[in-house]
């Protein structure tokens, strides 16, 4: 046998080396990767000045309140209050308000998901899932509910809608075959020759993924998306209050139009859920994690079911609002002047709204704690915050040219 090459000193040596070498390698592979944290965001205190400065320019005497956040990828969430949940007590940034309209966005997600596992036909009639009711044609796809192009009544413009007044029973369970006999006038038009935004949509969309699925939206909801992304200030409900352990912003509204506002914190939401859609409460934290996890992470949807959300159908006649609508998503470009998509919401005592910047990568999210009746107050401080944010976000962030997420 030919001899080693290495002495036995030599030998030990290089023994030892290996051993040390590959303890290394151990420890390396069980210890995590450790990344540095996300640095905080650069410009938080100029976005915290514009929105003390939204608040004073949107309201004169009330007492209220803005609650927003901003993600922008790499740095740390920024999180910003001004005002007051009630008198003497501030606004914190874990207080819960009504999103109102933002609940589409999930319930259109929702849709195009259970469209991706078989569930569903978005191309399918109505009657295919639901009982013949009154001014509904039964040949609306399921499709034209979530853009808006069935040409439904929307509930909220009959006169008799019970929106606001001392008269309102806000615990009361509406049956869809009262909603549709008391507050669904005829429609605007044949199926898919108008766009306009019509909540009595959604109303029957609820139903019938409801039925598709077996189990109750707010639960498919807390499955599906709450619970994978960790959103843990939010709560979906047909009503119900959120538990105990959140806080919510208390909602302020003139309910006799005498313009004084009254706190109707506590009061239950079953009327709205019943002749609508279901209700959800959220932080704009969350509801900003969300719009950024759909449209910038792209994490919720395959791309072809995105594509879908956002495709806007052709028509004869447009929203008269300006808005053009995807599946569960507004194109706000028209009325904001840059490309802006997401969702906004407005319910007795709340005002929201999140949006994703498709060609800056930011997504914003804000919420005030009043809403109908007033609505011009709650107009007034919405967009003041949106203009105030904005100009901070826009003065930092360059657009990248791209225009679609």
């Amino acid at each position: 046998m030919p001899r080693s090459q290495f002495s036995p000193r030599q030998t030990a040596v290089l023994l030892a080396i290996l051993l040390l070498v590959c303890t290394l390698a151990l420890i390396a592979s069980c210890t995590p990767n450790q990344e540095a944290p996300p640095a905080p965001l650069p410009y938080a205190d100029q976005l915290q000045q514009a929105l003390e400065q939204a608040l004073r320019a949107g309201q004169d005497e009330a007492d209220l309140g803005i609650s927003a956040a901003v993600l922008v990828p790499g740095y740390e969430p920024w999180i910003g209050v001004a005002g007051n949940s009630q008198s003497g007590v501030p606004l914190a940034g874990d207080m819960l308000f009504n999103m109102g309209s933002i609940a589409k966005s999930f319930e259109a997600a929702l849709a195009l998901q259970l469209a991706e596992e078989g569930v569903l036909n978005l191309d399918g009639p109505l009657s295919a899932w639901l009982p013949t009711l009154p001014r509904v044609d039964g040949r609306i796809t399921i499709r034209q509910l979530l853009d808006h192009s069935s040409g439904l009544f929307n509930v909220f413009e009959h006169p008799d809608f019970p929106w606001v007044g001392p008269d309102v029973d806000y615990g009361r369970r509406w049956q869809m075959a009262e909603v549709f006999d008391r507050f669904v006038s005829d429609p605007y038009g044949p199926p898919g020759y108008v766009q306009h935004y019509a909540s009595t949509n959604y109303l029957l969309l609820t139903a019938i993924l409801e039925e598709a699925a077996g189990t109750s939206v707010p639960e498919q909801v807390q499955h599906r998306y709450f619970d994978i992304l960790q959103l843990d200030a939010s709560y979906m409900s047909m009503g119900d209050l959120p538990p105990g352990d959140h806080t919510l912003a208390h909602p302020w509204v003139d309910i006799d139009g005498d313009g004084r506002l009254e706190d109707l914190h506590g009061v239950p939401q079953t009327w709205i859920a019943s002749l609508t859609h279901p209700v959800l409460y959220a932080t704009p934290l969350d509801m900003a994690r969300w719009m950024a996890a759909l449209y910038h992470e792209k994490r919720i949807l395959s791309a072809a079911s995105l594509q879908q959300m956002l495709a806007v159908p052709t028509v004869t006649e447009l929203d008269p609002e300006g808005a053009r609508y995807g599946l569960g998503v507004v194109d706000y470009a028209p009325i904001l002047g840059i490309p802006a998509i997401g969702h906004g919401g407005s319910s007795l005592g709340y005002s929201a709204a999140a949006l994703y910047l498709p060609d800056r990568g930011v997504t914003l999210a804000w919420a005030v704690n009043t809403g109908e009746s007033p609505q011009v107050l709650a107009d007034d401080l919405m967009w003041a915050t949106w203009s105030h944010l904005s100009e901070v976000i826009l003065a930092h962030e360059t657009a990248t040219g791209q225009d679609n997420p």
